[in-house]
C-alpha cells in the first residue's frame, strides 16, 4: 500500500542472471547462444547486447559511438549510463548486493509501496528483437526466459506476477507458448514489442489467432518498447545516436501500434482484447485519438466501414496507457481519457526510473482520487461502452442552414442523379435559364420535407431539383 492506496505496478523489471541460458535453454540450441564470461570462465553480468545469437549481437550496443561509459562512484550500480537518474545514488545497493534476486525484488516493492508487481524482462527486451529469426530458436529462447521467471515469481506468488515472452516470429508457436505460460505457469499477460516483426502490420490477419487466444484466456497484451531493438525503424531514421532514438522510439512505435489497432479494426473484431501501452508515458494518447477522429469523416466510409465506435470509445474499452509518476500533464490527460484507463510503470531498476519515488511523485502531481485510480492499474472488466450508430459519427447538422453543400460529382451520377430532361451528363445551365446554378447544392429530400409557401414558388425551384432513380431513391 502507498498512503493507504492499493498500488499495482504494471511494469516492473527483473535483471536476468548471466547463466540463464546455461541453466534453462534447450541443450540443442545452446551452441547458438554465447554470453560474456569472467576470468573464471563462468557467465558474467554485463550489457545485455553482448549476448550473441548465431554470432550476432542482440541489441544496438555496437552502434553507440557516443554512449557514456560507467563512471565508478562511491556506491555500486549496474546501470550503464553514468548520467542516469539512479547511478551513484545508492538506491540500488540492496539489489546489487543480492544480485537482483527475488528477495531484492520484494524489498524494492516495499520501498516503493507496491502491493503487486507485473514483471517484464531487461535483457529479454531485445533478445529476439530482430527480423527473420529462426522460429524454433525464438521459441526456445522464450521458453527459457519464461521458465526462469516463473521460478523467480514462486518466491512470492501472490505479489510477483509475470508476462510471457512470446516467439512472435511464428504466430502459432506464440499462441502455444501463451497458452502454456498462462495455464501451467500462471502468466497474467504477454510482453510484445510494438515494432513490426518481419514487416507484418499489427492490423494484419496474420495476428488474428494470437488476438483471439488473448481474448479467450482473458489476459493482457502488453506493448513495451525498448530503444535497443535491431529491427526498430528508429535506427534508419536517427542512426547511432541513442539520445535521438530513445526520445523517439518509445512514443512513435507505440503510436503506430495504436493507430493500426484502431483503424485496422483489431478492437472492432476483438472487443474483449485488452492492450497496455507501457513505459511510453501517455500524454500523446488524447492528441492521437483526436487526430484519428478528425479523419473519420473523410476516410471511414471508404477505408474502414467496419468501425462502429469512435477512437476514444475503442481506447476506453480496450486500452490502458502507463505513466511514470512525475509527468506534469498527468492530471490533464486523466481528464481526457479517464484515470481508470491509466496505470503506472515504475521501470525499476532501469537507469531512467525515479525509483523509489514514483508513487510519491504521482501523489504530489494529482489529486488523491485520481491517483487512486491510476495506482490501481489495469482492471479486468471488458464491458463494452454504449455502441454508437455510424450515422451519429460525426453528428449530422441539426438544421438546413448548417448542412454542408453537396457538390455535383461523378459519384452522384453513379448514384442515380438525373435531370428533368433525362440527360445524365448535362452541362451547367446557361444564362438563358430562369435562375443560374443554385448554390449550395442540396438533396432533394431536404427541400421536399420543407413546406412550400405556394405552388408558384415551388414551381420556380422545381427545374433544378434532380430526380432520384433506383430502388434506394423511390
Amino acid at each position: 500500500m502507498k498512503d493507504g492506496l492499493r498500488f499495482v505496478d504494471s511494469d516492473m523489471h527483473v535483471m536476468e542472471p548471466p547463466d540463464l541460458f546455461e541453466r534453462y535453454l534447450d541443450p540443442k540450441f545452446k551452441h547458438r547462444v554465447t554470453v560474456q564470461v569472467g576470468s573464471d570462465g563462468r557467465p558474467k553480468r554485463g550489457p545485455s547486447g553482448l549476448t550473441l545469437i548465431d554470432g550476432l549481437p542482440t541489441s544496438d550496443m555496437d552502434l553507440q559511438q557516443y554512449r557514456k561509459r560507467v563512471r565508478r562512484g562511491d556506491t555500486q550500480s549496474t546501470q550503464l549510463l553514468s548520467g542516469s537518474r539512479i547511478f551513484d545514488t545508492g538506491r540500488l545497493d540492496f539489489a546489487v548486493a543480492r544480485d537482483y534476486d527475488p528477495e531484492a525484488q520484494v524489498m524494492g516493492m516495499a520501498m516503493e509501496g507496491i502491493d503487486i508487481a507485473v514483471l517484464y524482462p531487461t535483457a529479454g527486451l531485445a533478445l529476439i528483437a530482430r527480423d527473420n529469426l529462426d522460429p524454433p530458436l525464438s521459441l526456445a529462447l522464450c521458453q527459457a526466459h519464461n521458465n526462469w521467471i516463473h521460478e523467480f515469481c514462486s518466491y512470492s506468488p501472490d505479489r510477483l506476477k509475470f508476462v510471457a515472452m512470446l516467439p512472435v516470429h511464428d504466430v502459432h508457436l506464440a499462441c502455444r507458448e501463451l497458452v502454456r505460460c498462462v495455464q501451467e505457469l500462471g502468466a497474467v499477460g504477454s510482453f510484445i514489442r510494438p515494432n513490426l516483426v518481419n514487416d507484418r502490420y499489427w492490423h494484419s490477419n496474420y495476428w488474428d489467432p494470437l488476438y483471439t487466444v488473448h481474448e479467450e484466456l482473458g489476459v493482457t497484451w502488453g506493448f513495451h518498447e525498448g530503444v535497443s531493438a535491431l529491427y526498430s525503424r528508429m535506427i534508419p531514421l536517427f542512426g547511432e545516436n541513442r539520445f535521438y532514438r530513445h526520445v523517439a522510439s518509445h512514443w512513435i512505435e507505440m503510436q503506430q501500434a495504436l493507430i493500426a489497432m484502431i483503424i485496422g479494426g483489431v478492437f472492432e473484431f476483438h472487443p474483449k482484447l485488452r492492450v497496455g501501452f507501457l513505459e511510453a508515458q501517455n500524454s500523446w494518447v488524447p492528441g492521437l485519438l483526436t487526430r484519428i477522429e478528425w479523419d473519420y469523416p473523410q476516410y471511414r466510409d471508404s477505408h474502414a466501414p467496419y468501425l462502429t465506435l469512435t477512437p476514444k470509445e475503442y481506447f476506453r474499452r480496450n486500452c490502458w496507457a502507463a505513466v511514470e509518476g512525475s509527468e506534469p500533464e498527468i492530471e490533464a490527460t486523466a481528464g481526457l481519457i479517464g484515470a481508470d484507463r491509466m496505470c503506472v510503470s515504475t521501470d525499476y531498476p532501469h537507469f531512467d526510473s525515479n525509483f523509489p519515488h514514483v508513487s510519491e511523485n504521482l501523489l504530489k502531481n494529482v489529486p488523491r482520487e485520481i491517483a487512486a485510480q491510476i495506482l490501481a492499474g489495469v482492471r479486468t472488466s471488458t464491458a463494452s461502452p454504449r455502441r454508437t450508430s455510424r450515422r451519429r459519427m460525426p453528428p449530422r447538422p441539426s438544421s438546413r442552414r448548417e448542412r454542408p453543400a453537396r457538390r455535383l460529382t461523378a459519384r452522384n451520377f453513379r448514384q442515380g442523379v438525373r435531370w428533368p430532361n433525362g440527360n445524365r451528363r448535362e452541362s451547367r445551365p446557361t444564362s438563358s435559364h430562369r435562375r443560374r446554378w443554385p448554390t449550395p447544392w442540396r438533396r432533394r429530400q431536404d427541400y421536399a420535407s420543407r413546406p412550400c409557401p405556394s405552388p408558384r414558388r415551388r414551381s420556380r425551384w422545381a427545374w433544378w431539383m434532380p430526380e432520384r432513380v433506383g430502388p434506394e431513391f423511390p
